[in-house]
């Protein structure tokens, strides 16, 4: 994909509404990441883009110009094709120009043994919280049920979105964007009320060299000498001592850009709900779509039918990877006979036998979806999903926003679930040795891809890479994350069958049914189906699985199918004699690797033959760590320096203003001309920075408001601060807490931060932020003791 950068200057506050607010806190919410960082949403950039590019596509047809590609050109259209020679532009979230420094210091920090930051630390530092309320034009006052908080970007921050096309843009496509920066200069909300005002550039990137201005200046684009961007192929050596024909397997993984949107047949019309892994349907699209873009391959090929048609490669499905044991393993669904007894939360398998005493307790279904469990112990991981809101537009341009979807042509409010970003999935591809290796010829490691619902913006993008060579698949299993692991053990007389992903089936008649294919499994294990294989129990669910169509933008058919961790468990004969057959072994090892149903090129009907069963050695769950125990090495840097200080302001004012209630009850009794006085005073200094200039600038009061400040004393013992001497004035009282709680808050970061580091802070809080506080502390002072004065 070639890149280029929209970075975003925030000239005056800006209101990136989310859609959502916060019950006591804020009534309408800004954008932000799970950390805490604002980001501008990459949908609402390319419309707000493409708004502004169609302005000036309207400006040079008037003017008589018609030599300017069309907006759906360079943006597309809803439901357009894939096209081998259009742009198929994509723009990403905006994240600060400073996100990538903070990230793994915020991730550090939030860890859940020691919670240092929360996420409403990191957002009141780049944004702040405005009171509004509606004026009755009759009366003059605020109406009744008007009052809202609003959080507000602050100007001047900087943001930075990736602009990315899958086919090379050609110069007139690059030079309609940068023109279309610059006409892009407001977003948000309350636009035409002073908000959302924005400079826009487009950059190359690593060269900083912005393409708007020269565009503009010269109407050309500069010569930029990029360099030769070939990606060299990686070593791929075939495995020895291996036949041709035998079953091999490559591990893949995929790594989260962006978030994403598999969607499933759940939610409501104006709700996308997102599947919580990524189904091999997907890889296998777009394995398809890069042979068919390699030289001399078409879809009547052969090895085209044979390899994605036929199912010689199998694409698994893409599962949760997380950490355990210093490895990184590929987690499984959580079997459906796992449950909890309501009671003690005491987990059982229902595929072992219970007692008539159990059998009685009340039990339910475990929240996770994915786990590993060949360790005995049921260690669970969680999907980290977000919800995002989108709206279009109404046609009529004029209108600007969405006004319902009561009105005809008035747009429409929707809701996107969707997986976070930089989560990591892991899958794998089944087929012979030549196949696997062919297949790495075309889809290399390192790619980027697009994955799930909406790729042209704010979503999709995910980074593809090859985990292994290729591996004949013995004794490898999904049920230990392709470990090394012995045959499926041979339970006499008993066969449980755990499904490791959506089992497709038909019915009697040939049509799509959610049942078991019996047939085929006694035709596998060469048995009667009549006689020798009976149903004992199930404990299963069904969903529905359908998908998309890209080439024909078409949905496909939506298939019932059993679910995957659906476990069913069979009566068969007995072995003779006691004794394990050893061909019986060598078909429960087939069973697990060709699967079940239909559709198993794209990773459906994947199932675990007798790994469940008297193996859950524990009966407590157990979660798997996400957050790293060691922080980022080095020291940090000056944006989390200043992150850290903005958070120890904040946390100081507000325990300075109860400390203010507080003391206003032990002040003498002060006249209202003293007050006046001392609250002149406080706004005469508002702009003063400088400990020294304010306390120099009291010389200026008056002989009775100067000593309430520095002479007159009053009694801090009961404060509840401790350490603290008593009698003190008031401003000796604000300087001894001042220190004392701001010490005491930034050692709370003295895991990241050294004691260079904290006297750094320190010295910061000192320089900039002293006399803002001190006059906080006065503030609320005063206007405690000008209520205790009325009446």
């Amino acid at each position: 994909m070639k890149d280029y950068i929209l970075e975003i200057i925030l000239q005056s506050p800006l209101i990136s509404a989310s859609g959502e607010d916060r019950v006591g806190l804020v009534d309408r919410d800004v954008a932000y990441d799970d950390l805490g960082l604002p980001i501008l949403p990459g949908k609402r950039l390319k419309g707000l883009w493409r708004e502004a590019y169609h302005d000036i596509v309207d400006a040079w047809k008037l003017c008589g110009k018609f030599a300017i590609p069309s907006t759906d050109a360079i943006f597309g259209k809803v439901g357009q094709k894939p096209d081998p020679t259009g742009a198929h532009i994509h723009v990403s979230d905006a994240e600060l120009k400073e996100a990538s420094s903070l990230k793994p210091w915020l991730r550090y920090l939030q860890r859940p043994e020691s919670r240092k930051l929360s996420v409403e630390d990191v957002i009141q530092h780049f944004a702040t919280v405005r009171v509004q309320t509606a004026i009755d034009r009759y009366t003059g006052a605020a109406r009744e049920n008007t009052l809202r908080l609003t959080r507000t970007l602050r100007a001047d921050w900087v943001f930075r979105g990736k602009v990315s096309f899958v086919n090379s843009p050609d110069d007139e496509v690059i030079k309609g964007l940068a023109r279309g920066a610059a006409a892009l200069q407001y977003m948000g909300t309350s636009r035409t009320r002073g908000f959302g005002k924005v400079h826009c550039r487009l950059l190359v990137p690593n060269t900083e060299c912005d393409l708007t201005k020269y565009v503009l200046d010269h109407d050309t684009l500069p010569s930029l000498s990029t360099g030769s961007s070939q990606i060299s192929t990686e070593q791929i050596t075939k495995p020895k001592n291996s036949h041709n024909d035998a079953l091999h397997i490559s591990r893949y993984r995929l790594t989260l850009k962006e978030s994403i949107v598999i969607t499933t047949a759940d939610g409501d019309p104006n709700t996308v709900v997102t599947r919580q892994n990524v189904p091999g349907s997907h890889l296998w699209g777009i394995a398809a779509w890069k042979y068919l873009h390699q030289s001399d391959h078409t879809s009547k090929d052969p090895d085209f039918c044979r390899l994605f048609l036929d199912g010689e490669l199998k694409f698994l499905t893409a599962y949760p990877e997380a950490t355990d044991d210093g490895l990184e393993r590929r987690l499984i669904p959580i079997p459906h006979s796992i449950r909890k007894f309501k009671e003690d939360k005491i987990l059982v398998d229902l595929a072992e036998s219970l007692n008539e005493d159990q059998e009685k307790k009340p039990k339910e279904r475990l929240n996770f979806h994915h786990a590993r469990l060949d360790t005995g112990v049921l260690k669970t991981h969680t999907v980290k999903t977000e919800r995002n809101y989108h709206h279009a537009r109404a046609k009529d341009r004029r209108k600007g926003r969405a006004l319902g979807g009561g009105k005809r042509d008035g747009g429409a409010f929707f809701t996107y679930e969707a997986i976070q970003k930089e989560q990591i999935f892991q899958g794998a591809v089944l087929g012979t040795a030549a196949d696997l290796l062919e297949l790495k010829k075309w889809l290399k490691g390192g790619d980027l891809i697009g994955l799930g619902r909406s790729r042209s913006a704010q979503y999709s993008i995910a980074k593809f890479e090859w985990l292994d060579d290729v591996t004949q698949l013995d004794k490898l299993t999904e049920w230990k994350g392709f470990d090394e692991s012995e045959a499926p053990p041979d339970l006499k007389n008993c066969l449980i069958i755990t499904t490791m992903s959506p089992l497709l089936g038909v019915n009697v008649q040939g049509h799509p049914a959610a049942c078991f294919p019996e047939c085929e499994l006694a035709e596998t294990l060469r048995l009667n189906t009549s006689n020798d294989l009976k149903l004992l129990c199930s404990y299963t669910r069904t969903e529905l699985v359908g998908g998309y169509h890209t080439h024909l933008c078409l949905p496909r058919q939506q298939w019932p199918a059993i679910a995957a961790g659906s476990v069913f468990i069979f009566d068969i004969p007995s072995v003779s004699n006691g004794k394990t057959c050893p061909s019986r072994e060598k078909r429960l090892l087939q069973l697990e690797h060709e699967g079940l149903g239909l559709r198993k090129g794209e990773g459906y009907g994947r199932v675990a033959v007798n790994r469940q069963g008297a193996n859950l050695t524990d009966t407590s769950e157990e979660p798997l760590e996400d957050f790293s125990s060691e922080g980022p090495k080095g020291s940090p840097d000056q944006e989390v320096l200043n992150l850290l200080c903005s958070v120890v302001r904040t946390r100081c004012l507000s325990e300075l203003q109860q400390i203010a209630v507080t003391a206003a009850e032990k002040v003498v009794k002060i006249s209202n001309s003293v007050l006046r006085q001392l609250r002149l005073c406080l706004q005469q200094n508002a702009f003063v920075e400088n400990w020294d200039s304010f306390v120099k600038n009291l010389d200026n009061l008056s002989d009775s408001a100067k000593d309430t400040l520095t002479k007159d004393e009053i009694d801090a013992s009961n404060l509840g601060i401790s350490g603290l001497e008593s009698p003190l004035t008031l401003l000796k009282l604000f300087e001894a807490v001042w220190s004392k709680r701001t010490s005491e808050h930034v050692d709370e970061f003295e895991a990241v931060c050294n004691s260079e580091s904290s006297q750094e802070m320190i010295s910061m809080l000192e320089n900039n932020h002293k006399a803002d506080m001190c006059r906080v502390f006065l503030g609320q002072l005063l206007t405690t003791l000008y209520r205790q004065s009325r009446p």
